[in-house]
């Protein structure tokens, strides 16, 4: 079971050449981080993220790492690693890996490494199947709702970045 755990870092600049808010939700609000990761730092459960976009989720291994927004990513192949590497912002999950949908509904919920969505680009993670299906029902407003409610929930929850 994964447990929260807030940790502080420097971001890379964060939506590349991009200003929609669907590539903002990885980053920091104001000098503040939020991130979900287990106690040595993993995020997604150890899953490698970059396996969310091919439907084949699969663990990675602490032999192909790397660190962004606070956690460390784990990969199952050195091109995994790489493809992240080479964005970081697009491939890491958004709302810190914690729940869109109760980041839609202003609050924070761990979620579930096994429940995922892909939605418009960016991997969705959800506690469970109920919260998926729930955020599915409307899936541009609650992405839209968590968008907002975000830089708040990293205010108010966040740790200082280093």
């Amino acid at each position: 079971m994964l447990r929260i755990a807030l940790v502080a870092a420097l971001l890379c600049a964060c939506g590349g050449s991009s200003n929609k808010p669907t590539t903002t939700t990885t980053a920091p609000a104001g000098d503040k981080l939020l991130v979900l990761v287990d106690d040595q730092g993993v995020a997604l459960g150890g899953n490698d993220p970059i396996a969310y976009t091919t439907n084949a989720v699969s663990v990675g291994t602490a032999d192909h790492k790397s660190v962004h927004g606070g956690a460390t990513y784990q990969f199952a192949t050195p091109e995994n690693k790489a493809t992240f590497d080479g964005a970081q912002t697009k491939y890491a999950p958004a709302f810190g890996g914690y729940c869109a949908f109760a980041a839609s509904q202003n609050r924070l919920s761990e979620s579930d490494p096994a429940v995922y969505l892909i939605h418009e680009g960016q991997l969705l993670m959800f506690t469970n199947a109920d919260f998926l299906e729930q955020f599915k029902k409307d899936a541009a407003s609650n992405k839209q709702k968590a968008d907002a409610n975000w830089p708040g929930l990293v205010a108010q929850h966040g740790k200082p970045k280093a």
